[in-house]
């Protein structure tokens, strides 16, 4: 069943997960977005953790933290390398070398960045996924935090489609985002209203 309030129930599970529900996957939770409403669902949810609490359920000691995926992709040496190597490198080599190593180093970054990295209870939102196309994908941000043994709850607002079931990111292939769970839906402008 496709939910009529995905953005609300992006946020109740958010809180749920930081609650210490989490079922038999991470607590990683992903909902699609309208890619052109990527920004403004962003904005939302910044104002949401502001007032976290005020979510039935969110855990009176639970903090949450929004990372900008824009911002942190500037702080990878891979990002430092694209740009010095600059207009005399080969684009292909330049995308498949970030292509190989972003997620990890962005990771890297994001678990340096991350308050509370071992407490579920800590929410951390990846917002900006769409700044990091071509180069990586959200399934593989999770994996890299799973392998990293993040606790964290962890939420990502997806600009892509649903094909089939699974998140399509920018028209491409179709994936499964496992260990994430998908809210059902997708946000688009009336969720915004």
């Amino acid at each position: 069943m496709t939910s009529k309030r995905p953005l609300h129930d992006f946020t109740e599970r958010l809180a749920r997960f930081a609650d210490g529900r989490r079922g038999i996957r991470n607590p990683f939770v992903i909902v699609p977005v309208q890619p052109k409403y990527e920004r403004r669902v962003a904005d939302r949810l910044v104002e949401w953790a502001d007032d976290a609490h005020d979510t039935e359920g969110f855990p009176a000691d639970g903090t949450v933290q929004v990372l900008r995926l824009d911002e942190l992709l500037v702080e990878t040496d891979v990002f430092d390398l694209a740009v010095d190597l600059g207009e005399e490198a080969d684009p292909a080599t330049i995308e498949d070398t970030m292509q190989d190593r972003l997620a990890e180093e962005l990771v890297e970054v994001m678990v340096e960045e991350i308050s509370a990295p071992d407490q579920q209870r800590h929410v951390v939102i990846l917002t900006h996924l769409g700044s990091l196309y071509p180069f990586t994908r959200a399934s593989e941000l999770l994996d890299e935090l799973d392998r990293r043994n993040v606790q964290s709850t962890i939420g990502i607002p997806f600009p892509g489609d649903i094909v089939g079931g699974k998140l399509s990111f920018f028209g491409e292939e179709s994936r499964n985002y496992y260990p994430a769970h998908q809210i059902d839906g997708r946000i688009e402008e009336v969720h915004l209203q």
